[in-house]
Formats: C-alpha cells, structure tokens, sequence
C-alpha cells in the first residue's frame, strides 16, 4: 500500500502558490450540473444550504429530525413548547427513580 500525500513538489515557499494554480474551479455556467449534499440542517448546515442555492448549484439537505432545524431555539418554540417537569422519588428496594 502506497500513501501519496499529494503535496506539490518544489520548496515550501511556492507550494501554496502552486497548489491554487492547479485548483479546478467550477465555472459559473456548470453549477447547476454539481450537486452538494449537505448533512444537517442546524444553523450552520441551513446557511451553508442557503448561500450555495444562491451561487446556483443544486443542493440536497439531510438531517436526523422531522424538520429543518428542530434543535434551533426560538422564542415562538420555546412559548409553545411545555415545560418538563421531574419528580424524584427514593425507594427502599431500588434507591431512587425519576418520573416525569
């Protein structure tokens, strides 16, 4: 098995200089031919999914829960949304259990 680090050759002071010249870069007329996953919709993944959809590529979002940023905070969510209660009770046989 051979590891290849791809790193350009020549001294250390023009390897960044070579590296973004031989960049590909996507031009703006293909865009829409690339497909970018996103996974996770939090804050960060539906910013990331927005400006990319801006700039015209097409983007498929993934995420765990029903919803697109179901574990974002919000003062709408957090009025409607009951509070949790947590009762503790010790027992004799099992040392203590929660209900809710």
């Amino acid at each position: 098995m051979e590891l290849r680090s791809n790193v350009p050759s020549g001294p250390i002071e023009k390897r960044w200089e070579k590296h973004r010249f031989d960049l590909k870069l996507v031009n703006p007329a293909n865009r829409r031919k690339s497909t970018v996953i996103v996974v996770g919709t939090g804050l960060a993944g539906g910013a990331g999914e927005a400006t990319l959809a801006e700039l015209g590529y097409n983007v498929q979002a993934f995420c765990y829960q029903d919803s697109p940023a179901a574990r974002t905070p919000s003062p709408r969510r957090a009025a409607s949304t009951p509070r949790r209660t947590t009762r503790t009770t010790a027992t004799a046989s099992t040392g203590s259990s929660t209900t809710r």
